[in-house]
């Protein structure tokens, strides 16, 4: 029997084993940190859609009340921010801040109505509104959301006219 020459047999050493495991656990741990960011940046983006839906619902169901129901405080805390908006059910701590300001006159005053934990208030009052020609129309949502859950606010802002805008 002939013996062929002895081969080498060599594997990895401890150092090289340990520098291989801590790359692999940095590649990993990066890996998930970058999968935590993602997702909470699609959490944000999700609540920022929400709002804005809660804001183009609440602009547009007071876009059709007649003049006399938009001017009312009383009815646009009974009608109009009785109850959750579609698509609010996604952000937490949800407050909405409606303001009826005149616009193009000089009368002072306003009305604000307020809408939290699912109660609504009057903050204030402005039966004058009713004879004005237009009001501006400032719609806020608040919630905590956010990457750090931070308080957030979006709003939206809209010039109402009496009688529509064709007749202004």
């Amino acid at each position: 029997m002939i013996r062929g020459e002895k081969t080498k047999i060599s594997g990895a050493s401890l150092i090289e084993a340990t520098v291989a495991a801590f790359v692999s656990a940095l590649f990993l741990g990066s890996l998930f940190t970058l999968n935590v960011t993602g997702m909470k940046t699609i959490r944000t983006a999700r609540e920022a859609t929400s709002a804005s839906q809660v804001l183009q619902q609440r602009i547009e169901s007071l876009r059709i009340a007649n003049w006399q129901q938009a001017t009312n405080a009383d009815w646009l805390k009974n009608n109009l921010l009785n109850t959750d908006a579609a698509g609010a059910n996604g952000l937490n701590l949800l407050t909405e801040t409606l303001t009826l300001v005149p616009y193009g006159s000089a009368t002072v005053g306003n009305i604000e109505v307020v809408r939290a934990g699912g109660t609504t208030q009057i903050v204030s009052r402005n039966s004058s509104l009713l004879s004005e020609s237009a009001v501006k129309v400032i719609w806020k949502v608040g919630y905590s959301g956010g990457i750090n859950s931070t308080a957030t606010t979006r709003q939206a802002v809209a010039i109402l006219a009496k009688g529509g805008v064709a007749k202004w």
